[in-house]
């Protein structure tokens, strides 16, 4: 590490001043400029802020050297790139649970489209049935697209009620459908047409492909975490 009289030096001459043209600046003789230089005595606080003025450099630059300066300059860069990792880790952690809540959601979708799949294909009439009724009245729609109570009546004069998924445009309350039932006289299949379940069972494929990129987005984001937090580790066990 280079003394502060070299320092003087160094600048002194980088601004292109004579010993004399220096001191004269500075207002002090041409010996103590020297003096300085050599190491043999050194400038007050004050007068050491007018070289700093005269040479165009930093007091801790003059002080320290531009080691310190660089050290300095090092340690602003880690501190930048500690919060720019610091960042990107808190958006990974923000997007990981924004996936997770994602995922939970997702996965009560595709159980209940596996369920109403499972319905529909076991409440398709050519599934199980016996005879085919066409005095099959709609007690309540609750929304077109979606459920209704049906209520027919079985050999010996039972009302019996039913509540299923109908695909039928423009159904409304009191119409008479027709449906099937089944052998024991315990339930109504309903003919379902085929673009009906195509589309659930297509919706439920693509739920499961949907659910499976989500699984594998959330495991990536969780490796670059654990990793980031390996390299973290390793790099204080090289700074202790």
């Amino acid at each position: 590490m280079l003394y502060i009289g070299s320092r003087i030096q160094e600048y002194r001459k980088k601004a292109e001043l004579s010993q004399e043209e220096f001191a004269d600046k500075i207002g002090v003789s041409r010996q103590a400029v020297s003096k300085w230089e050599r190491d043999k005595a050194y400038p007050d606080l004050d007068r050491l802020v007018c070289i700093c003025e005269i040479l165009d450099v930093q007091m801790d630059e003059l002080i320290y050297g531009e080691e310190r300066k660089k050290q300095g300059e090092l340690t602003q860069e880690n501190l930048a790139s500690n919060n720019i990792v610091h960042m990107k880790n808190l958006r990974g952690r923000n997007r990981f649970m924004r996936l997770k809540v994602i995922f939970g959601i997702m996965t009560v979708i595709c159980i209940f489209s596996i369920v109403m799949m499972a319905v529909l294909f076991v409440r398709n009439e050519w599934s199980n049935h016996k005879d085919k009724n066409d005095n099959v009245r709609v007690e309540k729609v609750y929304q077109q697209y979606t459920k209704a109570d049906l209520c027919y009546f079985d050999d010996d004069g039972r009302k019996i009620m039913n509540t299923v998924w109908l695909d039928v445009p423009g159904i409304r309350d009191g119409d008479y459908i027709q449906c099937y039932t089944g052998n024991d006289n315990s339930g109504l299949f309903l003919n379902y047409s085929l673009s009906t379940l195509i589309f659930v069972a297509v919706f439920v494929i693509v739920m499961i492909i949907l659910l499976i990129l989500t699984g594998s987005e959330m495991q990536r984001i969780k490796k670059e975490e654990i990793l980031q937090i390996i390299l973290e580790d390793e790099k204080a066990d090289e700074e202790i």
